[in-house]
């Protein structure tokens, strides 16, 4: 049987015990907290699956200016060495548009992050590399735009494609002139090539993180959108044998922002269910809400309010055959928390539950999960250093 984790792990990793903590929680199962190679000062955690495991992202900040992507493989018992993907002292470290990495069906791995194009605040653009040794060294591809304007070009989200990955990113070239808008542009990774980019959509919120998955009839992807008037509903578009269709909304919550609330929503899909959780804002109050759906009837999804008490949002959304599984930032009394939801297939609420205390402002990051081993594995930033737990979810 062909081995599919994502690293070469020694036996010296393979054979460390697990070190847990247990944190502290209103719930039978425990939420552990695991001991993981990101030190203090460690940023922009992620998590990506690879067959039967997964490997966690982040970034470690160094002395003058220079900052590593970093990553490890789980194996099922332990992590493995940690990869270096990149160093640059022109790395764009950011708490809320973060690194990523892939395994493409033909098994090479994919990653990206920011570096950035000028001297400029916010001009910088995604770098991509490729590995075809499981992660122990890595190949610049260059750019993933066609673009190197001094404008804003990031929040990728990567799916696989066939053999090969389909990235989507927010694109700000035409903002280098007046009353230029943010786009939404897609590209596919083959091999060593970056090829076919186009625009899906030509005017969209300018930095909330874009989510996507490959749909049994083709890949989709979901984002917050602008209107003329302002309205930051979320968007999606999906491509099928006629091509990509045109920008649709997900609901119409008509929330008027005059502003980014760098706030994105999160999509999953088993079969023919699609799953969309997002924080919104109806009627004057904040909420977070998961969609569910058939693919190809967006329109006619039921809607599951998992919180209204004022949550912060920044939705990351996993399928199992069983369940949708929902983490997001929320608020347990007085404190700041982070919240998980169970939801069945038909949209029953079966568990909601507190995992950990978790500050409110963007020193937490962009909480991530990702289900492996029978677990629901959640990132997120804490205390100054990347954290990463783990619920028990199944046999």
């Amino acid at each position: 049987m062909k081995d599919r984790s994502p690293f070469t792990f020694g036996l010296i990793a393979t054979l460390l015990a697990l070190n847990t903590t247990t944190l502290p929680r209103a719930n039978e199962l425990p939420f552990e907290l695991l001991k993981i190679p990101a030190t203090q000062g460690s940023m922009a955690p992620n998590l990506c699956s690879f067959g039967d495991h997964f490997a966690l992202s982040w970034i470690d900040r160094k002395s003058k200016g220079v900052a590593s992507v970093r990553v490890a493989g789980w194996n099922g018992n332990a992590f493995g060495e940690t990869s270096t993907v990149a160093t640059s002292k022109q790395m764009f470290a950011n708490w809320a548009d973060i690194p990523s990495v892939i395994e493409a069906p033909s098994g090479a791995l994919y990653a990206h992050w920011l570096d950035r194009i000028s001297g400029e605040t916010y001009a910088y653009g995604i770098r991509i590399v490729r590995s075809t040794d499981r992660g122990k060294s890595w190949n610049p591809m260059g750019w993933l735009h066609n673009d190197t304007s001094p404008t804003e070009h990031g929040f990728v989200s990567f799916i696989p494609e066939g053999k090969r990955v389909r990235a989507f990113w927010l694109d700000g070239r035409a903002m280098a002139k007046e009353g230029g808008k943010m786009m939404l542009r897609t590209a596919i990774l083959d091999g060593e090539k970056i090829k076919d980019e186009r625009v899906l959509d030509d005017d969209v919120c300018t930095c909330c993180p874009t989510s996507a998955a490959q749909m049994a009839t083709g890949p989709m992807v979901v984002y917050r959108d602008r209107s003329p008037k302002e309205i930051r509903d979320i968007g999606f578009t999906h491509r099928n044998d006629k091509g990509w269709s045109k920008p649709s909304t997900v609901h119409t919550d008509n929330w008027f922002f005059p502003g980014c609330p760098v706030n994105g929503p999160s999509i999953a899909s088993h079969g023919d269910l699609v799953a969309v959780s997002r924080f919104t804002v109806s009627n004057n109050k904040a909420q977070v809400i998961l969609r569910l759906s058939k693919t190809g009837k967006m329109k006619f999804g039921k809607e599951i309010i998992l919180d209204q008490d004022s949550p912060v949002g920044r939705c990351a959304t996993v399928f199992t055959k069983d369940a949708v599984f929902t983490v997001w930032i929320g608020r347990e009394g007085k404190q700041t928390a982070l919240q998980m939801a169970q939801v069945s297939p038909v949209g029953k609420i079966e568990r909601r539950t507190t995992l950990a205390r978790i500050d409110s402002n963007r020193s937490s990051g962009m909480p991530r999960a990702v289900v492996s081993g029978g677990y629901l594995w959640v990132t997120w930033t804490g205390e100054n250093r990347v954290r990463l737990g783990r619920l028990k979810i199944g046999a």
